[in-house]
């Protein structure tokens, strides 16, 4: 009777970080659909293959106040909300190791931007881009996360050809992911007529953070 009182209770503490994890999980699911009723789908995940909630264990390197270096741990979950044509779009939720830190939704800091063509068919710019302002989004559109660099990548096609395009990139910074570089393609090279070719800048830079 004792060795099987003992057994299962090894097996409740083995089970245990495995049901915490699904509890985050799920929580950071129900706060995604809560913030983004309108733009997620909560049956995404369920309904197609190849798509999935993801988990993330991560670690940062920080400084305290006196100059002692230390690791930060934290969980990143990856919330599939929207798919398109040629777009899904993605929510994050990032949850701190601190007491003092909650689990919240991601809000990633993004130029705002104004094109001038000139004319309908895209192809030609008046002048570069202008960067107005920073705006804030919840989703990302086709991002991936990669766990060696802590930084998140999305690419984001105009329309199914992909010849016009956004991409940025954000990387855990103390805590918290910080935009480090943002490009545009805004050039519909496909609306061209073969054989000729783009003269010009196709790809603009429009963030890009300063290396320490």
């Amino acid at each position: 009777m004792r060795a099987e009182f003992y057994a299962a209770a090894m097996l409740l503490v083995a089970a245990s970080p495995a049901l915490a994890a699904e509890a985050d999980l799920d929580q950071a699911r129900a706060m995604v659909m809560a913030a983004l009723p309108e733009d997620c789908d909560a049956t995404l995940a369920d309904r197609l293959d190849g798509i999935a909630n993801e988990t993330y264990a991560v670690t940062w390197p920080e400084t305290e106040y006196d100059g002692t270096p230390v690791k930060r741990h934290g969980t990143l979950f990856e919330i599939p909300c929207s798919l398109g044509a040629y777009n899904l779009g993605y929510a994050y939720v990032f949850a701190p190791e601190d007491d003092f830190l909650p689990m919240a939704i991601v809000s990633f800091a993004t130029p705002d931007f104004v094109l001038d063509y000139a004319d309908d068919t895209d192809t030609t710019l008046l002048q570069d881009p202008v960067v107005t302002g920073l705006a804030s989004e919840m989703l990302l559109i086709n991002p991936r996360f990669d766990p060696e660099t802590n930084t998140i990548t999305s690419f984001s096609k105009w329309r199914g050809l992909g010849d016009a395009w956004d991409s940025g990139e954000w990387t855990i910074d103390r805590g918290r992911f910080v935009l480090k570089r943002y490009v545009i393609d805004p050039i519909y090279e496909a609306n061209l007529e073969a054989p000729k070719t783009i003269e010009g800048q196709q790809e603009f830079v429009l963030y890009q953070a300063e290396t320490r």
